[in-house]
């Protein structure tokens, strides 16, 4: 004789009480569930507020300004630009703000910002490199690697033994300075020869050669290649001096000499 158990649980009259219990168990539970989180919001909310209290009060006043990498820039100017910022919260401080008002200073380049807490607020200066000196009107001035004239020529710094663009401005300052880094980069022996550069608009340029003391006209294309045709030229003439030579032709190099006629190869 069997059974159908499964049949028999089903018939089974609903405990009513007991579901009753089960849900208001459960409801109870959820509602802890948000009471507790509720809790935890509210106290990151509390905390965070404070802590935004704290860090914007005076503890973190700027007490210091540490400026380091300024070789040449005069101190005078530095701190005009940054004593503002003493007494400012360092939570506060705007770091591209800083950057401005320090960027462009003379040889001023790169300027990295660190806050240091408590108190403190860091920069280090990159300075400039010179590269070249550029001549306008009365006045000699460092020219970077960009073309741009930061500086005018100091005895404390020295350098005035760079090469001198004269009296060249914008697209042609930029244009003699990359002329000037190439050939530093690539031959330092025809670099180390050139102690003027005029540009010449379009692509040209006159080069004061100190050791052959005369001006030599070329173009940025090829110019080691033709420079070095130049030297073959003249020291198959037994190295005559000359009042200038162009190298701006194709497969031509052009010497006028100085009591001779010209000499062409």
């Amino acid at each position: 004789m069997s059974f159908d158990t499964t049949a028999s649980r089903f018939l089974r009259p609903t405990d009513l009480h007991r579901l009753r219990r089960n849900q208001r168990r459960i409801q109870v539970q959820r509602l802890l569930i948000i009471l507790r989180n509720c809790a935890l919001a509210g106290a990151v909310v509390v905390s965070g507020f404070w802590v935004w209290r704290y860090v914007q009060s005076k503890a973190f006043a700027v007490q210091t300004i540490e400026v380091v990498g300024a070789k040449h820039t005069p101190k005078n100017v530095l701190d005009l630009a940054t004593q503002r910022y003493v007494g400012a919260n360092l939570f506060q401080i705007d770091i591209d703000r800083v950057q401005r008002d320090l960027g462009g200073r003379g040889w001023v380049g790169r300027i990295d910002i660190e806050k240091k807490l408590p108190d403190t607020l860091r920069i280090k200066i990159t300075e400039r490199t010179p590269v070249a000196l550029v001549r306008m009107n009365d006045r000699l001035l460092y020219v970077d690697v960009d073309g741009a004239a930061f500086a005018e020529l100091s005895p404390m710094v020295g350098d005035d033994d760079l090469p001198l663009i004269a009296d060249a401005h914008g697209p042609e300052l930029t244009r003699s300075v990359q002329l000037l880094t190439a050939l530093k980069e690539r031959d330092r022996e025809i670099y180390s020869r050139i102690s003027e550069v005029w540009p010449i608009p379009p692509h040209g340029f006159a080069l004061f050669d100190r050791e052959l003391n005369a001006v030599v006209y070329a173009n940025a294309e090829d110019i080691s290649a033709k420079y070095r045709n130049l030297y073959a030229v003249l020291r198959a003439e037994n190295n005559p001096k000359i009042q200038y030579a162009d190298l701006r032709f194709a497969d031509r190099v052009i010497v006028k000499g100085l009591e001779t006629n010209n000499v062409q190869n």
